[in-house]
């Protein structure tokens, strides 16, 4: 009932208080916490940390298939050419790591017009890469455990992780400007 009305009716009354409380008016805030921006010293310690990550997963899955196929008394599965984990790993490796690079390049595509590379797309663009070959690396690991047999499929993870280590976290795209905006021959490819 409105102040107006109540007076109206009981003059001598006061209205009585509101038990709920009235709120100042505030601000408008967005829905979700606004996180700092991303700067190229932190955005380079977060992929340096998914990529020791990413190095240490499958070596330890590696050390227990090597334990798993040493322990066990299983016979080795067929091992006939026609494998099929070791032609699944081989063509997620023939199209899962060129797709990662085109990506990649896409996602730096700034880089390759001489300006640097915002440090989410350093990191998008490095994580997708080293998530097609860790998962290649890995798919492959597990076809030696489902084969109880290290051999063949031991030959695509050994190349995806030699790969993938040396494509450590090096920052450079975010932080220095290789190319040269008029002379398209000066610029240094990311490795």
């Amino acid at each position: 009932m409105s102040t107006f009305l109540w007076n109206q009716v009981t003059p001598e009354i006061e209205p009585p208080e509101s038990p709920v409380a009235v709120l100042p008016a505030r601000a408008k805030t967005p829905c979700r916490p606004v996180r700092p921006p991303l700067t190229s010293a932190s955005a380079l310690n977060y992929a340096w940390t998914v990529w020791l990550l990413c190095l240490a997963c499958p070596y330890v899955l590696f050390l227990f298939v090597v334990w798993y196929i040493a322990g066990t008394q299983a016979d080795p599965a067929d091992m006939a050419w026609w494998n099929p984990w070791f032609f699944a790993s081989n063509l997620y490796l023939i199209v899962a790591v060129p797709s990662a690079i085109f990506w990649r390049s896409h996602v730096f595509r700034s880089y390759w017009a001489g300006l640097t590379v915002s440090p989410r797309a350093y990191l998008q663009g490095t994580i997708i890469m080293w998530v097609a070959l860790e998962t290649g690396g890995i798919l492959s690991l597990v076809g030696c455990l489902i084969t109880h047999s290290l051999l063949p499929n031991l030959f695509p993870a050994l190349v995806s992780f030699i790969l993938f280590s040396s494509l450590w976290p090096t920052g450079a795209p975010m932080v220095a400007s290789t190319g040269h905006l008029e002379d398209p021959e000066q610029y240094a490819e990311p490795r």
